[in-house]
């Protein structure tokens, strides 16, 4: 799964329920998927999963930054 394609599959399974929004840790949102068993997962964390079919915990990936965010 490419991607682009993992960004889609997340954004319907937010807004359909199958990943919930959890919380925040130091600006960051959280995410849980309870029928997988994940919980306190980033949102990179969660794409690699996605891409990959094996999930890892991994804070030192980089969530993506909207243009909506950045500063100009």
């Amino acid at each position: 799964m490419n991607l682009l394609l993992a960004h889609l599959t997340f954004v319907l399974q937010l807004h359909s329920g199958f990943i919930i929004k959890t919380d925040d840790v130091d600006g960051r949102d959280i995410y849980s998927i309870p029928s997988r068993g994940i919980e306190y997962a980033y949102k990179a964390e969660i794409l690699q999963y996605m891409e990959s079919g094996v999930f890892v915990y991994d804070e030192t990936l980089e969530d993506p930054v909207k243009e909506s965010d950045k500063i100009n």
